[in-house]
């Protein structure tokens, strides 16, 4: 039983909320090895284990490539080891920041530099593997840039995913014998994986078809600039404009995951308790023991998967209803407005004059519903 769910059963702590910041919480991960570094490192050599496959492919298709060896790899792993270091990944610890007012931003920013700095180290290793076994290390000099930035895309995405679909992680022994937590356990897997791959793809290759274009317009000048050399032309794509984009897209959904934490998070809280205690309330069986009761836990699939299936969509209908009357006092609150504006406005003696007498009837404010 992790701490994380032996501290979680006995309610909600009344201490003060940690301070998160960025030493504190690496100290703290290297005191406790919580469950998800474990998981970290499984996505990890998972990655590692794709790469092998690629360079010494039995089938006959070996890769050689580098490059294709090490953002394959490092793409393999990162996508899913983003998921595992983001607001969920410890239930007791995020409830305890949350329920004290601790700021969700703030939380996901420090965790985000953790996991990069675990990312990126891991990057760079497998950079140093490969050039041992291909002993080709010419491509380093123009190439290290985009080895640095291949973790940012998919921990912008583990960002978004962590609140659109947050799983706090569990044990696989445990996540095999709560079966009702599979489908958004699936979601949340499934999700970044693909907006990984769209995102690096988008990341990628247009600042390559940029740098092509500007090198080839280069090429074409008839008084070509010292400094407008190859080097220059890919160093200010990939170490200066590339990193500004990536970092653009990692602010952007980092605040588009602050807002829907903020929106979301007595049910944020809600969730994380309901699962380390049913993590805890499950038989203490080992891996194997998990595996052995998988076919018995299969038939309640269908039924579990309904049921969940239902809430989630009950959670969606009523987010789309704080939207909807969110935008009904938007609208009421704009009619109101228009209509004192046009009050206070001289009638005009053109044929319109009955569209200044005020706003429709179906945009008049109903009761209640706060406009202004």
């Amino acid at each position: 039983m992790t701490e994380a769910v032996t501290t979680a059963a006995g309610g909600p702590s009344t201490g003060p909320a940690p301070k998160v910041t960025l030493p504190r919480e690496f100290w703290r991960v290297l005191r406790v090895w919580p469950d998800w570094l474990f998981g970290m490192f499984f996505s990890m050599g998972l990655g590692l284990a794709t790469g092998a496959f690629l360079y010494w492919d039995p089938f006959g298709g070996r890769v050689r490539d580098p490059l294709t060896l090490i953002v394959t790899t490092v793409l393999t792993a990162v996508a899913d080891a983003s998921l595992t270091n983001q607001l969920a990944a410890e239930p007791e610890w995020a409830v305890r920041v949350l329920s004290a007012g601790g700021d969700p931003a703030r939380m996901l920013r420090v965790r985000n530099q953790v996991l990069y700095v675990f990312e990126v180290g891991y990057a760079f290793g497998v950079a140093g593997l490969v050039i041992l076994l291909t002993k080709d290390h010419h491509w380093v000099k123009h190439n290290w840039p985009i080895i640095a930035e291949l973790p940012l895309a998919p921990i912008a995405a583990g960002n978004l995913a962590s609140v659109l679909f947050p799983c706090p992680f569990m044990r696989l022994r445990h996540r095999l014998q709560a079966t009702a937590t599979w489908p958004r356990w699936g979601a949340y897997i499934g999700i970044p994986f693909a907006l990984t791959s769209l995102g690096t793809l988008c990341v990628m290759a247009f600042p390559a078809w940029i740098e092509q274009r500007v090198e080839h317009s280069a090429d074409r000048m008839h008084h070509r600039p010292g400094w407008l050399t190859g080097d220059n032309i890919h160093f200010a794509t990939w170490l200066i404009a590339v990193p500004v984009l990536n970092l653009l897209i990692w602010a952007a959904a980092l605040k588009t995951a602050n807002a829907l934490a903020h929106l979301r998070r007595r049910r944020l809280v809600d969730l994380m308790r309901k699962h380390t205690e049913l993590a805890q309330s499950m038989e203490n069986l080992s891996l194997w023991g998990a595996v052995k009761a998988l076919p018995e836990n299969l038939k309640e699939i269908p039924g579990e998967v309904r049921d969940a299936a239902v809430a989630e969509i009950a959670q969606v209908r009523e987010f789309g209803g704080h939207l909807d009357r969110g935008l009904e006092r938007a609208l009421a609150r704009q009619a109101a407005r228009i209509r004192a504006k046009r009050a206070g406005e001289p009638a005009e003696p053109t044929g319109l004059s009955g569209l200044a007498g005020g706003l429709p009837t179906d945009l008049t404010p109903e009761p209640g519903t706060g406009a202004a």
